[in-house]
């Protein structure tokens, strides 16, 4: 035991002296950027108001269109010919009249309106937090409600292009925004004010280092683990599991605003819930323990077991009565999401359907981080599950009166 740990002390030893790939490392990432001095690299509100001030021609960036015309020129560019409000180039060149650019209008995260020509474009910005109560279709309602003379374009902006759950939506990834607004910066630096460049260098630097690929930051990472990969091994053994403390989280906001639910076993790779209304709607047919007979129906809060996402999921499990099961299912499969479930695009089985599934937060690195914007998320995602948990219940109640 004492030569082992004499062994693991030298390689701890060796990772902080020897070790000039960390350096390096350290000087590659470690450049001063004002987004990460104010700690809003993972903020989405914050995300959406640079974007929002960078996109508005009247902001004090003193460009004019020039980013909205680039941000949308792109976008335009990526999306689909059938939801394009207008072409690539028909964008090219224009004079865009009357734009008002407005932040968490109806919950949405940015809203772009133009009334020449007549357009209104939608962003869903999402970092880590995933879709939920099929948001999308409900943003889609509203704007084409509020705008009906307006050519509308919907944009799910995320890390890697995510596909979104409305197919009217256009995904669209922060490398690509990267990629446009770079281009912009350089073709544009004579006239573009220097405070205002060195603001958008930084973030796009902050965009290039924490949401893109980067070779150079790929080969020293690999150098380092290579070389080094006992003391890391080990740093990663005896550090604690981020898992256990964003499951607590969710589990303790759940118990503080619905104290009567039935919860499982609270472990890292999370638990099972049973809302208390359901007891009463559901036929006592679960072939398993756990939370009681009528709990076939039940949901879950789980973090991968890589602990690269976390999500709440809603699962039909096995029963004794196949029709009643089965009859369920069908039922969800016909009335479509309006319902609150909506199953996964694998197929069903007689003993595991996900009906549901919901993203809380997804990596930024490796593995999610317990830090307090990700517990932000899972607390958030805790607060809203009622509103979601009633419209379910309104289609149990229907169905199995």
């Amino acid at each position: 035991m004492a030569e082992a740990n004499a062994d693991a002390i030298r390689a701890l030893e060796r990772f902080v002296v020897e070790n000039d790939e960390l350096a390096e490392l350290e000087a590659e990432i470690g450049r001063l950027n004002i987004f990460d001095a104010l700690g809003i690299v993972h903020a989405e509100i914050r995300h959406s108001n640079f974007l929002a001030w960078l996109l508005d021609p009247a902001e004090s960036h003193g460009q004019g269109q020039l980013f909205l015309s680039t941000a949308l020129m792109d976008i335009l560019r990526n999306a689909p010919a059938d939801a394009r409000p207008l072409s690539p180039i028909d964008l090219d060149g224009a004079d865009l009249r009357g734009v008002q650019v407005r932040r968490e209008w109806r919950h949405i995260d940015l809203l772009i309106v133009a009334e020449q020509p007549k357009i209104v474009v939608a962003i869903e910005n999402k970092i880590f937090s995933g879709e939920h109560s099929n948001q999308l279709k409900r943003y889609r309602s509203t704007v084409a409600s509020a705008f009906p003379d307006h050519q509308p374009l919907f944009v799910f902006l995320t890390r890697e292009g995510d596909e979104p759950s409305d197919e009217a939506w256009c995904p669209y990834d922060f490398g690509q925004l990267h990629a446009a607004l770079d281009r912009c910066v350089r073709r544009n630096e004579d006239s573009i004010g220097e405070e205002v460049r060195v603001f958008v260098g930084h973030y796009l630097a902050m965009l290039r280092s924490r949401f893109m690929d980067d070779p150079k930051i790929d080969e020293l990472v690999d150098r380092i683990y290579r070389n080094h990969r006992q003391a890391l091994d080990l740093i990663f053994e005896r550090k604690s599991d981020p898992r256990v403390r964003l499951t607590q989280a969710f589990a303790e906001q759940l118990a503080e605003i619905q104290s009567d639910w039935i919860m499982g076993n609270v472990r890292a790779s999370g638990f099972a819930f049973f809302p208390s209304p359901w007891r009463s709607l559901l036929p006592p047919i679960y072939k398993n323990d756990g939370l009681g007979a009528e709990a076939w129906l039940f949901g879950a809060f789980r973090v991968g077991p890589r602990g690269k996402r976390a999500w709440i999921e809603f699962l039909a499990g096995p029963t004794t009565n196949e029709k009643i099961r089965d009859d369920f299912i069908e039922a969800i499969r016909t009335s479509g999401p309006e319902c609150g479930f909506e199953l996964s695009r694998r197929k069903a089985t007689k003993v595991w359907t996900r009906i549901q599934t919901i993203t809380v937060a997804r990596s930024r690195s490796d593995v999610l981080d317990d830090d307090e914007e990700t517990l932000t998320l899972v607390r958030r995602s805790a607060l809203a599950l009622p509103e979601t948990v009633a419209k379910m219940t309104d289609f149990l109640r229907q169905h199995f009166a």
